[in-house]
């Protein structure tokens, strides 16, 4: 029987074949945020207006587009409030003989100066193709009274991403990581593949889903095999740098997308990464630890000999075939441990909500790009993926400076702040000029949020016993997902009032600043093996026998890791 943690003392917790195969893992954080972000591209808002057919077929008046389209639709303020538009939605009730006869130079009205009766758009929309050639939201007409399903289309491929987590998780556990990957890389292609050529909406939000419950099978299952091939001293790095994969697929797609304005030839490209993934079957190995828990321990000797041979290194054979006396708590722990003794029910939902505020600041962040003033779309994304990686180098060096809470709060609050004051740096509240200073704040918010990622993830793992530190990072990777949910609704809300996602985003990073403070510092202590050690962490009385169950009464303490072989970074 294969002792796995014995052997990495030979072949070392993070040599020549350990890299090259977490290095490989890190292609699939790279290709992650091209479906995790897609919908900031695929469905992309733009300017619009009710179809005039005078204009639209060249009629009689082509030569004086301005005065018909002036004539037949009312104007009403830009969300800005700085500036006037073309209504979306209605226009004046005309008729052909109308435009025939019409004066030009005609000035625009809006709908309260001008009597003639309105009506809704009956002849389809105008969209501004300049900047998105084509987009789901132009494609669909998801404007007026669609217009939220825009939104909801981003929410359903977040709801896909939660059932991927948790069905292809249980799948990695049965047929193993190595097979989990490569059906998700399979299904991913054929349903991001029925993306693109998605006939209508309910098509393209159904496959849209699909592609969200193969993206976790994909990242999840690379990662935990990647991360159970490294040792406990370099799992901080190895948490570290799948964000680090995933800003420079962030930053590959802004790039992607301003290539490719249409968004068809945009998801096959997105989908075409995958297919060369495939290619790396031969060269990726099945996680040792899996091998090893479902008893198939000579092909985990095999892998083990290849790795030490790769690495330059001996196993000596006593090792390989060492029987592990350690008993196994046979009882599977489930998310409701987490909630049965008092403390660790306090800090696992502050640590909830940290996981929901930072998902959800996140990811409508990275969806509201169009809302900076003065900056094109797709530098603007690009930006925010850039400021991730200082935000995350800065994070990894000061956790151990500043100690987890402290780090959490300043990095939750000096976001939320700069979240809450953005929108007012820029029109109508300053002059124009001024507007820089509000893309400043925004991307400061966005490097702050992306640290938070990092520590959410390493407190969840420290501040739980050994026994429920899967379960614990997992649980908060799930209310993660519910954050990444409800993200678009928030940004909708801008149509009540633009700076208004910005407020609800900064005051829920600046409570969540504010309530880290709450949690127990883990630098530098002994973490906790057992619920009753994790009890009594950070308190001063001594720990007291806590079971949740009979079989804690006898079982024995798990080996004390930061963060668990099955434990995972959640993006």
């Amino acid at each position: 029987m294969v002792d796995f943690d014995e052997s990495m003392k030979h072949i070392g917790s993070y040599g020549k074949f350990q890299r090259m195969t977490y290095y490989m893992c890190l292609l699939v954080g790279i290709t992650t945020p091209f479906h995790q972000l897609g919908s900031t591209f695929l469905d992309a808002e733009t300017d619009f207006h009710c179809a005039v057919p005078a204009v639209a077929e060249g009629g009689p008046r082509e030569n004086h587009t301005d005065c018909v389209l002036n004539y037949s639709l009312p104007i009403e303020r830009t969300s800005s409030g700085t500036g006037w538009r073309y209504s979306g939605c209605t226009r004046y009730v005309v008729t052909s003989y109308e435009l025939g006869n019409l004066t030009c130079p005609y000035p625009a009205h809006n709908s309260t100066a001008d009597d003639r009766p309105t009506q809704p758009c009956d002849q389809g929309y105008w969209y501004d193709t300049r900047q998105y050639k084509s987009s789901i939201f132009t494609e669909f007409n998801l404007v007026c009274d669609d217009y939220w399903l825009n939104s909801l289309s981003q929410s359903i491929y977040m709801c896909g991403v939660l059932i991927g987590a948790i069905g292809f998780g249980q799948l990695a556990d049965f047929i193993g990581r190595k097979k989990t990957i490569f059906i998700s890389l399979s299904l991913m292609i054929v349903f991001g593949t029925i993306v693109a050529f998605a006939p209508n909406y309910t098509v393209f939000v159904i496959a849209r889903l699909l592609v969200g419950t193969t993206v976790s099978g994909i990242f999840l299952s690379a990662f935990v095999i990647g991360t159970e091939l490294t040792g406990p001293d370099m799992r901080t790095w190895t948490a570290t740098l799948p964000h680090v994969a995933f800003a420079t697929g962030y930053m590959l797609y802004a790039l992607m997308a301003w290539g490719i304005r249409s968004w068809r030839p945009l998801q096959l490209t997105m989908t075409i990464p995958t297919v060369f993934l495939l290619f790396s079957w031969p060269f990726l190995i099945e996680s040792p630890r899996w091998l090893i828990s479902v008893d198939r321990h000579d092909e985990a000797a095999t892998i083990v000999k290849r790795i030490a041979k790769f690495n330059g290194v001996t196993v000596p054979a006593h090792v390989l075939n060492e029987r592990n006396e350690k008993k196994k708590n046979d009882r599977r722990h489930t998310a409701i441990d987490l909630l049965r003794t008092r403390n660790l029910l306090i800090r696992n939902l502050n640590l909830f909500y940290q996981w929901f505020v930072t998902s959800m600041v996140f990811y409508g962040l990275s969806l509201n790009t169009s809302s900076l003033p003065g900056i094109d779309d797709y530098v603007a994304f690009f930006l925010g993926g850039f400021v991730e990686i200082p935000g995350l180098f800065s994070s990894y060096y000061l956790l151990d400076i500043l100690g987890r809470p402290k780090c959490q709060c300043l990095y939750m609050t000096v976001g939320g702040i700069a979240c809450i004051i953005s929108p007012f740096l820029a029109p109508p509240y300053l002059p124009e000029h001024l507007a820089p200073l509000s893309i400043v704040l925004a991307m400061l918010g966005k490097l702050s949020i992306s640290a938070c990622f990092n520590i959410s993830y390493i407190m969840s793992a420290e501040l739980n016993p050994t026994i429920l530190r899967n379960v614990a990072v997992g649980a908060g990777s799930m209310w993660a997902r519910i954050g990444g949910v409800v993200s678009p609704f928030v940004v909708y809300s801008k149509q009540l009032w633009l700076p208004l996602p910005f407020a609800i985003f900064g005051g829920c990073a600046v409570l969540a600043g504010v309530v880290a403070l709450a949690l127990p510092e883990t630098m530098g202590a002994d973490l906790p093996e057992t619920v009753e050690e994790a009890e009594s962490f950070g308190t001063k009385r001594k720990p007291q026998p806590v079971y949740l169950s009979d079989i804690e009464k006898h079982g024995e303490a798990h080996q004390n890791r930061a963060f668990q072989e099955e434990d995972v970074t959640a993006l």
